[in-house]
């Protein structure tokens, strides 16, 4: 970068951030990549400059350098990193405090509805690692991702730059795109971040590609809906293990829609909140056999034992 145009700045958070653990699983962490020299990077698109953006984590803030400056560039970060785990509303139960209590440091991120779309659809029986390879190779193939640009490619151009993401995903890609074109995109946010919740999750399952899953991370993480969020293995298998909800084994739609309605009962914020089951699922409650020793919410989980020396020290 260009020490003459380079801009820093910070963005202060009341508990010190965890940045890793924030870009670690979110569907708005996968437009950022890895930086070599430290922290995470990506391009925004602001009235048409693209702008090298780097987030670094600092003892009380998140560090910011951009490579040049625009007057919209603070709000624009502050509002992609705007509020951390531990200033969510997660309700009382013991479970829910020991999550937070780990988590606190996470910042819920957001992203713009239709870059939160199409991430989320290159993530589809995907890794993040993928995904995070795939979407700044279309994001500079569209010069700044919009349903215009992205409608515009040619097919076979297209399933070329997202191979490794799926390439069969080309046509669905292009069509809702095409579809949002039409409305245009004002009109696109609009639905999906001032409608009513079931019109948006409505009109996303419409889109091809796009079923339950999906629709919900687009509106959970761009909409900050609070009345839905999306349920992959993780947390069904987690939520029932610590006895957040209760299933019989088998994600049907119906016991989807039953294992979110429990899940809301705990707290205002615990669809903001989804992805902590992925953390948790993901490194000690593993499908298989879980490391309930190893793991920090054993002694109130009803699945794992609790080490006997902790037991008589309650």
């Amino acid at each position: 970068m260009s020490t003459a145009t380079t801009v820093r700045f910070d963005l202060p958070f009341t508990t010190p951030p965890d940045l890793d653990a924030t870009m670690d699983i979110q569907i708005p962490a996968l437009a950022w990549q890895p930086d070599p020299a430290g922290g995470y990077r990506r391009v925004l698109h602001l009235d048409g400059r693209p702008i090298v953006v780097t987030v670094h984590e600092g003892d009380d803030s998140l560090r910011v350098t951009a490579s040049q400056p625009h007057d919209d560039l603070p709000g624009v970060l502050r509002r992609m990193f705007p509020v951390q785990v531990a200033d969510l509303d997660l309700g009382t139960n013991p479970i829910w405090a020991q999550l937070q209590a780990r988590y606190g440091g996470v910042i819920v991120m957001w992203a713009p509805p239709f870059e939160a779309l199409v991430v989320t659809v290159l993530s589809q029986n995907r890794t993040g690692e993928i995904v995070r390879r795939v979407y700044p190779a279309l994001d500079q193939l569209c010069d700044g991702l919009t349903p215009q640009s992205l409608a515009a490619l040619d097919r076979d151009v297209l399933r070329a730059a997202i191979r490794s993401a799926g390439p069969y995903k080309a046509d669905r890609l292009g069509e809702l795109a095409a579809l949002v074109a039409v409305d245009g995109l004002e009109r696109f946010d609009e639905r999906i971040m001032q409608g009513p919740t079931a019109d948006a999750l409505t009109y996303l399952e419409a889109l091809p590609g796009v079923a339950h899953k999906t629709a919900a991370c687009v509106l959970v993480f761009s909409a900050r809906t609070t009345t839905t969020m999306p349920v992959d293995v993780h947390l069904f298998r987690v939520a029932h293990r610590l006895g957040l909800a209760h299933h019989d084994g088998k994600l049907t739609p119906a016991v989807r829609d039953a294992v979110i309605a429990q899940l809301l009962t705990h707290g205002a914020d615990v669809a903001l909140a989804h992805f902590v089951f992925l953390l948790v699922g993901r490194t000690t409650c593993t499908a298989g056999t879980p490391a309930c020793a190893a793991c920090f919410l054993r002694r109130d989980c009803r699945h794992g034992a609790p080490d006997p020396d902790e037991e008589n020290q309650r």
